[in-house]
């Protein structure tokens, strides 16, 4: 009687063994037969696309959207067969299981019209990958050149999502997709410098400089010699804080790379961060004369040099810097602008000055009116320099507050009362 039960139980179990086969097998017949379909819908769309007259395309695009329904129906079925054949122990243990697993996934991913059967289906992709893999790498290993192309399609797929999401400003968005796509290539063994490079890209649009940093750094390590990695990483090292780790990485950088513009650009804004202007004049003079057409070196040689808390500052050399920006740029606005407020600041020093001086430092009275006198001149003479340059910063920039109210202290302090009505 024993034996009997024990054939009967056996059975039984073979049965059901043989029951998930069947749901795997089935799987896949019904995802071939959506395949058919799928591809039915293509050939009414190909046609649809040829054809002038309106109601024929229109009918061909219903007979597509007919097709693709009955293939959605198809793939429903094949993915409940699928699941259950996944989480039977008969089954699921199996490399060739977890490949129809896949298989079935992905085509849910790829075709918007199915991707509402699972939002995630990419993600079972490479989650199935990844059993196969640890079931049965002899069947990977067969397997791996259609595995790959299923990969390489995600990978792409992410990565178009990336730059969707990053040209309509959805940076945080934007990083998690590029993740998405690099982690595909990561599955077959490969690394999507492009994506990676992106993440970063965002990473530091986002503020998030650790991430940036971590990124380059990796893609550098493992052999992506671009300017790009090293200019990325060199700016993330300076917003976090770390000018050392940035001066460091520049010196590599232009090892690498000595004649690269971007790397000037990036030490330019490093040694300025650090303030130690004083170590890169030289360069900048260099890329100023390099770059005729780009009078922005000027321009930051004039802010150096028209720093009053720098150890480098002096009104005339920074003056010469403006003029010489302006020459090359008749309207650079920015540069009339900060040579205007640059003699406009000097002269208020120099007013305040004369405000602040004791009388009983003089001789006498008439020696400290004297004294105040002179200052009070000499700075009403660098005022008078400075309205050429904010009149014409006020022409080109005329709704600019922050350069009307300049203009009109100017104006007033000068004793200009007609001219600073004029701006009220």
């Amino acid at each position: 009687m024993k034996k009997v039960l024990l054939l009967m139980a056996l059975a039984i179990l073979g049965q059901f063994a043989i029951a998930q086969d069947l749901q795997r097998q089935n799987a896949n017949n019904y995802q071939r037969q959506a395949q058919q379909l799928i591809d039915a819908a293509d050939d009414y769309k190909a046609l649809a696309a040829k054809v002038s007259d309106d109601k024929a395309k229109e009918k061909n695009l219903k007979k597509a959207d007919k097709q693709m329904s009955d293939a959605k129906i198809l793939m429903q079925k094949a993915k409940t067969s699928i699941d259950a054949a996944s989480e039977h122990e008969s089954t699921m243990n199996q490399g060739k299981t977890w490949h129809y697993y896949a298989v079935i996934y992905y085509k849910i991913g790829a075709y918007p019209e199915f991707i509402d059967l699972e939002p995630e289906a990419y993600t079972k992709v490479l989650t199935a990958i990844d059993k196969i893999r640890q079931l049965d790498n002899d069947y990977y290993m067969r397997m791996g050149q259609e595995l790959a192309q299923y990969v390489r399609s995600i990978d792409n797929s992410y990565y178009q999502l990336g730059v969707d999401s990053f040209n309509n400003g959805n940076y945080e968005e934007a990083m998690v997709n590029f993740q998405k796509a690099n982690e595909a290539a990561e599955k077959i063994n490969a690394v999507d410098d492009a994506a990676l490079s992106n993440y970063a890209t965002c990473a530091m649009k986002v503020g998030k400089y650790a991430e940036a940093a971590a990124t380059y750094e990796m893609l550098i390590s493992k052999g992506y010699e671009e300017v790009g990695y090293y200019s990325g990483l060199i700016n993330a090292y300076r917003e976090l804080g770390d000018g050392e780790k940035s001066v460091a990485m520049i010196e590599v950088a232009r090892a690498k790379y000595p004649e690269d513009p971007q790397l000037v650009n990036d030490m330019i804004n490093t040694y300025l961060t650090l303030h130690r202007e004083g170590e890169i004049i030289e360069q900048i003079e260099a890329m100023a004369v390099k770059y005729p057409e780009q009078p922005v070196y000027y321009m930051i040689l004039g802010q150096i040099f028209g720093n009053s808390e720098s150890s480098q500052y002096d009104v005339d050399k920074a003056l010469e810097y403006y003029e010489k920006a302006i020459a090359e740029k008749s309207d650079y606005s920015d540069a009339y602008y900060e040579a205007g407020a640059l003699l406009m600041n000097n002269a208020a020093d120099i007013y305040k000055k004369a405000n602040d001086e004791d009388p009983s430092a003089y001789s006498n009275f008439n020696a400290y009116l004297k004294a105040t006198d002179d200052m009070s001149a000499q700075a009403k003479t660098i005022d008078e320099r400075a309205v050429p340059y904010m009149e014409k910063a006020y022409e080109l920039l005329p709704n600019d507050e922050a350069v009307k109210h300049a203009l009109k202290t100017l104006y007033t302090r000068l004793k200009l009362m007609d001219k600073a009505k004029e701006l009220d």
